[in-house]
């Protein structure tokens, strides 16, 4: 029943009159093979590579994709397929081409390749789950605190308290069971018993501003920097050849006036474009803004019922979309005539997926261009290393935007040294001595301020200041961050919750003292400073839902917020022209982590948060507090100066055997049983260190800095690679290897973007 799938072998296309019996059909197992099935006479005309087919597999039902027509047999018994549901193939060559790279590249299956293709819509067979709203029933009271022996259980009153805090519009039900780590059980238990009303919806908002009606905007007005970025962008779609391009341009420069004429190059020859954007950054407003131009619209994401999300991605297989707009998934959307592809914040971390297949939506998006002879454009401010050394080499184009639209200044950068001691203001404060004064200077003018906290809760951890005990999560190796709004110490890996104790355990110590700051403890702090401001918070505890997302930015846009206070989500694609303050309360947060991104994650962010100020007409101001002043990362970030940053960060990575100059692989071993995980990591890097050829290096094994989540520890070990080939002979070690042993999980991360 199996043939084996050789990865070094070109798939096989047969020509539409051509009928085979027997057919390759890769499935949604991590099992680098093809099954062989036996097509019914009576579904033969329909099955064809790309088609789905309903296989049994194991005593089981499973839905595949045909790859190929096969002519014999390679094992003696093969089963009969029990269905061919579809009378079109919902793959093309291009992306069964496409899937293969990437099971190939990242070290996945090819099922599971192609199952990451396709909307969960379309492989299910149906038409999709209805979306449900949860919100608190009228009268019912929330518990305090988790009290497990008595009703509610201990899941259901985290449901209650999550629930209080959006009694207005209610969540999702996948958004509350992620945000009080519950399963769907306890919602419906509270729904049984009247406490909660469950209500049904069809779309999202993304969907609607997709669908709705828009008033036809023209082009806007070129600079000379852009006229000429758009006029090479042309010449190259124009041109039909794989085109690839970096358009380098600081915050507030008009690269979307950019994709924008581009794409309409695109639409206007016959072709469609694919936007990827980070998913933070796909909101309606976006959305609508690519609806002004362009009539045939779809947009992709996760956040879509399985229907809505299967009927977009029939419709843009059909070649009635012109434009597509998604997060990274968006790169496989099955667009039949490729023109052009953006990829806008190409820096972004959530391009890279964190599960099988750990593909990156840049490069995937790359290899697909280059198939069809598309454009790329790479958008952003503070391109990743890989990105600006393919530019600086000349492998890519490079387009500059070095002014912001209307000639309008960059905003004037202040780093304050909070080792000095005439910043501080007092014991537990935060805020320094400049930034508050800049903050009132900002509030009498009129403008509005964004704040940058990168780590939400109110203390980052609760320790006794005598002994040095550290209140942690008994599941992870980290210590529980404390939440003041609901009195709790919540893991935010795991979300294992508990509350403070009166007295420290190990000595009885009763003053328990709160260490670090978070998003709530600068909005207490500016609460009690600033009591005439209107202050509103932004991080993944109050922003659960992209309509809780899009309700603060519009309040925020109409001014009835002063100070916006939040995590990164705050840092990148707001444009409010009447922000002329942004603070970062600490911009070290990511230096001190032991990654070699630190400093380019760092660079990034202050130089994104930096750019939301002095959008508008009024001159914007920068305060960014830190205790390294002199680390390149803030220094330059504060200068505005992207490319003096990379240039030295290029230089320091290529001395230590880093990406851009060389390819790595992280393999991850965790399992609950720590023996058997130490064991199966050193099996593993024998096998590695055995077959490393001349020029792979080998760190590890080792264990990581967060050495135990879930309850499941963890050992990983790196090879640095010069090319993608000797990434790709230890691949193949790892793949021919046997099974690790019964509960232990051996991951592949080819490019990892972190190795925490």
């Amino acid at each position: 029943m199996v043939r084996a799938l050789d990865p070094s072998s070109r798939l096989l296309f047969p020509d539409a009159g051509t009928t085979g019996r027997l057919v390759g059909v890769a499935l949604d197992v991590p099992v680098d093979t093809l099954f062989t099935y036996r097509v019914p006479p009576s579904m033969e005309e329909r099955a064809r590579p790309g088609h789905r087919v309903i296989v049994p597999f194991r005593r089981r039902r499973r839905t595949g994709i045909i790859v190929e027509i096969q002519e014999t047999p390679a094992v003696a018994r093969v089963l009969d397929v029990h269905d061919v549901p579809d009378a079109e193939p919902v793959l093309g060559a291009d992306l069964l081409e496409l899937g293969r790279f990437v099971g190939r590249y990242y070290g996945a299956s090819l099922g599971e390749a192609l199952a990451a293709m396709v909307p969960r819509g379309i492989r299910k067979r149906g038409a999709g789950r209805l979306r449900l709203r949860v919100r608190l029933a009228p009268g019912v009271e929330v518990p305090e605190s988790d009290v497990p022996s008595t009703p509610p259980t201990a899941p259901q009153a985290r449901v209650l308290r999550v629930l209080a805090e959006h009694q207005e519009r209610g969540l999702l039900l996948a958004d509350l069971c992620r945000m009080a780590s519950v399963s769907t059980s306890p919602v419906r238990t509270l729904a049984r018993h009247g406490r909660l009303t469950l209500e049904r919806e069809r779309e999202d908002a993304l969907a609607a501003a997709a669908a709705e009606p828009a008033e036809r905007q023209a082009p806007h007005d070129l600079a000379p920097e852009q006229a000429v970025a758009v006029r090479r962008l042309t010449e190259a779609v124009e041109g039909g050849t794989f085109s690839p391009f970096l358009l380098l341009g600081v915050t507030g420069s008009g690269k979307t006036e950019v994709y924008l004429q581009a794409i309409r190059t695109c639409v206007e020859g016959g072709r469609q474009a694919i936007v990827l954007v980070p998913e933070i950054a796909l909101t309606p407003q976006t959305v609508r803004r690519f609806r002004a131009r362009f009539d045939r619209v779809a947009v992709l994401h996760s956040g879509m019922t399985e229907a809505a999300r299967a009927r977009a991605w029939q419709s843009i297989r059909d070649a009635k979309m012109d434009v597509v707009i998604g997060p990274r998934s968006a790169v496989f959307a099955p667009v039949p005539r490729l023109g052009l592809l953006v990829v806008d914040e190409e820096h972004e971390g959530t391009f890279k997926q964190q599960s099988v297949p750990r593909y990156h939506a840049r490069d995937v998006g790359m290899v697909r261009a280059q198939a069809a002879g598309a454009t790329v454009v790479l958008g952003t401010a503070t391109p990743a290393l890989e990105t600006w050394r393919h530019a600086s080499e000349g492998r890519y184009g490079l387009l500059r935007l070095p002014e912001r639209v209307g000639g309008r200044p960059m905003p004037t950068v202040q780093v304050v040294d909070m080792r000095r001691g005439e910043e501080r203001v007092g014991r537990g404060r935060h805020i320094a001595r400049t930034l508050s004064v800049r903050i009132r200077e900002a509030l009498r003018d009129g403008g509005q301020v964004i704040l940058l906290q990168n780590r939400r809760g109110f203390a980052t951890s609760v320790a006794c200041p005598r002994c040095g005990w550290i209140l942690e999560c008994p599941d992870c190796d980290l210590s529980l961050t404390y939440h003041r709004s609901h009195t709790i110490a919540l893991c935010h890996l795991c979300g294992h919750e508990t509350t403070c104790p009166p007295v420290c355990p190990d000595c009885a110590l009763p003053a328990l003292k709160m260490r670090g700051v978070g998003t709530q403890t600068v909005e207490g702090e500016l609460a009690e400073t600033f009591p005439e401001a209107r202050v509103a918070r932004m991080d993944s505890d109050t922003m659960a839902t992209r309509e809780a997302y899009e309700e603060v930015l519009g309040r925020f846009g109409r001014h009835e917020i002063d100070i916006l206070v939040g995590t990164q989500m705050i840092a990148k694609g707001l444009h409010f022209p009447r922000v002329t303050l942004v603070g970062i309360v600490s911009a070290d947060t990511a230096l001190v982590l032991p990654d070699f991104r630190s400093a380019e994650r760092t660079f990034s962010l202050v130089a994104q948060v930096a750019g939301r100020a002095g959008r508008g007409d009024a001159p914007g101001r920068v305060v960014v507090q830190t205790t390294l002043p002199d680390h390149p990362a803030i220094r330059w970030a504060a200068e505005h100066d992207y490319e003096s940053f990379a240039n030295a960060e290029t230089l320091d990575r290529k001395t230590h055997g880093y990406p851009p100059w060389r390819r790595l692989l992280r393999v991850v071993v965790r399992g609950k049983d720590e023996r058997a995980v130490e064991a199966r990591i050193d099996e593993t890097a024998r096998r590695l260190k055995d077959a490393a050829v001349s020029g792979v290096a080998l760190l590890g094994p080792a264990v990581p800095t967060v050495a135990r989540i879930q309850g499941r520890f963890r050992r990983h070990l790196l090879a640095k690679c010069p090319t993608s080939r000797e990434v790709s002979a230890l691949l193949h070690v790892l793949r021919t290897a046997r099974r690790p042993a019964r509960d232990v999980e051996e991951i592949w991360d080819v490019d990892p973007y972190q190795v925490l």
